[in-house]
């Protein structure tokens, strides 16, 4: 399948990647979106487990991670560990910047954040769900990340636009009531991405209750100051089973996505307001008088 030596996967791998592109998000205001997924606990095919009535909860390789890009489609997108982000070597291969010009964004404190398709690889953010950890891994091409030995199975795994890893935390140390990925029931995610890129806020409730539970803040570092395709933000998904295994046994038998709904602000114009208030009233300054030679008496 022309997959580069890294990504080791069955031919039965199932992965995919789609972007809503119908509409266009102004990252100058906040972007909220969610969805709902199901995946249901697997039993184990041991025989003797099998008599017993045991469940393997967790005996399957499953990513998937959603993301804000510049790029209104996928663009060399890769399965496996990667769970849909561009080949690495791609984004080496696009050139170098050569003036302020070439830049998209502009962070508040001046550091030049690169979405140009033809540099990097136009995601802002990319928030990864995987069963193995594996999404965090340092790689080739100078991918950064943790080494083998420190991934955290069941873990949530944030890359900026650098596609440098933010967060790497397992599940169970974030939460007791969503700490496996696994869910026999629709559980819906929500994320708020807040304050000019400043705030990431990720909620989530289970089917039987409409009240959003904080799942974790994460202070993404950056504040957007400027930025020149403001209308431009589109938001995706992507999904791969098994993450690196040539073994189907490994791959999650049934997968479910409904309701991805997407809110946020649609138009290149930013809006500002003036607002003005009454003037505090001052009291003037007044005459003062001293008296003197006051007595008290108890009664």
């Amino acid at each position: 399948m022309g997959f580069p030596s890294d990504i080791v996967l069955p031919n039965s791998a199932r992965y995919y990647t789609f972007l809503e592109t119908k509409k266009r998000y102004n990252s100058n205001y906040d972007i909220v979106w969610s969805f709902q997924y199901k995946l249901p606990r697997l039993t184990s095919n041991y025989e003797d487990n099998i008599l017993s009535g045991a469940n393997i909860p967790d005996k399957y390789e499953l990513g998937f991670s959603t993301f804000l890009t510049t790029l209104s489609s996928p663009v060399s997108s890769l399965p496996g560990q990667y769970i849909g982000d561009q080949d690495p070597a791609s984004l080496l291969s696009g050139g170098q910047i050569t003036s302020e010009s070439d830049i998209s964004i502009i962070t508040e404190d001046g550091i030049f954040v690169v979405t140009d398709e033809n540099v990097l690889s136009g995601g802002l953010l990319k928030i990864a769900f995987d069963s193995t950890g594996f999404y965090a891994l340092s790689g080739r091409d100078g991918r950064t990340g943790t080494g083998l030995t420190n991934v955290k199975k069941q873990s949530l795994v944030l890359r900026d636009y650098n596609s440098n890893v933010i967060y790497n935390e397992s599940l169970s140390s974030i939460s007791t009531s969503f700490s496996t990925l696994s869910t026999d029931t629709f559980r819906t995610i929500r994320f708020r991405y807040v304050n000019l890129g400043q705030k990431l806020f990720i909620d989530y409730h289970e089917s039987d209750t409409t009240d959003y539970t904080t799942l974790t803040t994460i202070d993404l570092g950056f504040r957007l100051g400027n930025y020149s395709n403001l209308n431009d933000i589109f938001c995706g998904f992507a999904f791969t089973t098994p993450i690196s295994s040539s073994s189907a046994d490994l791959s999650a038998k049934e997968f479910y996505l409904s309701n991805f709904h997407i809110e946020g602000y649609e138009g290149a114009t930013v809006l500002t307001e003036t607002i003005t208030s009454a003037e505090i009233p001052v009291n003037p300054a007044g005459a003062v008088s001293t008296i003197s030679n006051i007595t008290a008496r108890s009664v």
